[in-house]
């Protein structure tokens, strides 16, 4: 059988220059000291470009004084807050790199991907210290922790005592470096470290800057909410990276509800917001959204699970801004394809960002696919990975030698180039928006001492989308109560368990892979409970 030849997608727009961030930044904050850079959504307090420079300049003396320096990794645990930046920007200048953490993981799940990375020092935020110290005992890991406010831990004003120096200065990174290791499930299985290079980030940062723009200019005239969390891709790129690259204000928010979206749109004036897919829902239909002037939205954004035509075209209607979605990994620093230069069709995730490129493939035989058929997505481009940290093997599977990276998405594309999102073939469960990864869950329930085996996989949920439903093999006797207790008790809120169904046996190969394919069969006769 003759192979076809690859049929490689691209983008409509081109790739324009990349820095890295932190360059990018600090040539901003020189030309503008005095403007405004990050505005505190809680309290209303500002951060110019100038005190940026100048904060982040002295925690990098502060990391360096204390060894910290290329090569090495800093765990960062922080609510969407000005001092996020700050802490980014200073271990950047440093030469390190950032492990973000959710300020949603317990203690244990930190210590799962801390053991991993095994960062040389842990910057949080008070409240979230206990957590970070717990995780770094639980891993085994001796590494001083700075804490911003009260915490057990030392005070994050140690860390900035040293002499800044000249807080413009050119930061001695290269695109090779290493920028961040979040933290992804990538095709399944439990949480890998993303390496993300500043290359990438820098990549990512230029590509957000053309999406978030098909609303209107992403420039020194945009005001960004910080919807979405710091530490995901998401966050990072399109409420951070781009906006920072751009000369954007960006205004925090630490915890999104509508309440307070709608405040400080209003408030500040806001122009540009990414939002998690449950809440263009409330932005179509919640009776809240008359109650405040809205009128400066040019943009909102959304990602990680299909949004209704529908509800994309009511909201927009309703706030007289683009309401669109786009797809994106963490994998490829955020954003595989968006809303250009025009608005994208509702129900599609728009196109291919500048630079990326894309080919879409039998899942089974890896052949190239035409004529419009759903394949697998794979994607090639200078916002893709370097890999998986310290996983060659898992590296090796993801991404061939020619570079192009099975993202584990069943996918079509239109003949006009936009993205329909189909299915995705990676196992991980969407709830909300955000990603569940089973194999984690069947861990903490196999800890359990009455739990001989335990498989997990998703129940379609009209608010979340999905839900996680566990069926567990016992070994000794336990109610289903007790172990979704077992488990809530272990896991961040959105990951709870929704379910327990107790079985006689798990559906297995001999080779020990579990088949989820027949427990969704057993699901579909469940009713839930």
């Amino acid at each position: 059988m003759t192979r076809l030849a690859p049929i490689i997608h691209r983008s409509p727009q081109a790739l324009g220059p990349v820095d890295t961030v932190p360059a990018v930044a600090l040539r901003r904050a020189a030309d503008e000291p005095t403007a405004v850079a990050i505005v505190d959504g809680t309290t209303g307090a500002t951060l110019t470009r100038g005190e940026l420079a100048a904060r982040s300049a002295a925690l990098a003396a502060g990391l360096r004084a204390r060894g910290i320096g290329h090569g090495d990794l800093v765990a960062l645990a922080m609510p969407n807050l000005p001092w996020w930046p700050i802490a980014a920007l200073g271990v950047w200048r440093a030469g390190a790199a950032i492990v973000p953490l959710s300020p949603l993981w317990t203690a244990p799940e930190a210590a799962r991907v801390l053991d991993r990375v095994r960062p040389r020092l842990g910057i949080a935020f008070g409240p979230l210290a206990p957590v970070v110290r717990g995780a770094f005992d639980g891993a085994g890991i001796e590494a001083e922790l700075f804490v911003l406010g009260d915490g057990d831990g030392a005070p994050l004003a140690e860390l900035l005592s040293e002499p800044g120096g000249d807080p413009f200065a050119a930061p001695e990174i290269e695109p090779g470096d290493l920028a961040t290791v979040p933290f992804s499930s990538g095709t399944g299985g439990l949480p890998k470290g993303v390496r993300l290079t500043h290359g990438n980030v820098g990549a990512s940062a230029t590509t957000a800057i053309a999406a978030l723009s098909s609303g209107g200019a992403l420039d020194e005239r945009a005001v960004v909410l910080a919807c979405a969390p710091f530490f995901h891709a998401l966050g990072m790129t399109l409420n951070l990276s781009g906006p920072l690259a751009a000369g954007a204000r960006v205004v925090t928010l630490p915890v999104p509800n509508l309440d307070s979206l709608l405040a400080l749109v209003a408030e500040h004036r806001v122009t540009h917001v990414a939002v998690p897919p449950p809440m263009i829902d409330a932005l179509a239909y919640d009776p809240r959204i008359d109650r405040h002037d809205l009128s400066s939205l040019c943009l909102v954004a959304t990602g990680g699970a299909h949004v209704p035509a529908e509800s994309a075209l009511q909201a927009s209607a309703r706030l007289g801004a683009l309401v669109r979605e786009g797809y994106g990994i963490t994998e490829a620093a955020c954003t595989v394809s968006a809303p250009l230069s025009e608005p994208s069709t509702p129900g599609t995730a728009g196109w291919l960002v500048p630079g990326m490129e894309a080919r879409l493939v039998d899942p089974e035989t890896g052949e190239d696919l035409g004529g419009g058929e759903p394949g697998e997505l794979l994607i090639r481009g200078p916002q893709v990975m370097e890999g998986y940290h310290g996983l060659p093997g898992e590296t090796a599977a993801a991404i061939d030698e020619e570079g192009w990276m099975r993202t584990g998405d069943l996918v079509a594309i239109r003949p006009d180039g936009q993205l329909e999102i189909r299915d995705r073939l990676k196992e991980l469960i969407k709830v909300g928006g955000a990603s569940v990864a089973p194999a984690e869950l069947e861990l903490v329930l196999r800890q359990h001492p009455a739990v001989r085996d335990a498989g997990v996989i998703g129940r379609p949920d009209p608010q979340r989308g999905e839900v996680p439903v566990a069926f567990v093999w016992l070994a000794a006797e336990a109610e289903p109560d007790e172990l979704r207790a077992f488990v809530a008790d272990r896991v961040a809120a959105y990951k709870q368990l929704s379910e327990v169904h107790l079985v006689e046996e798990l559906p297995r190969l001999p080779t020990g892979k579990l088949l989820r394919r027949a427990l969704r069969e057993r699901l579909k006769s469940t009713a839930p409970v």
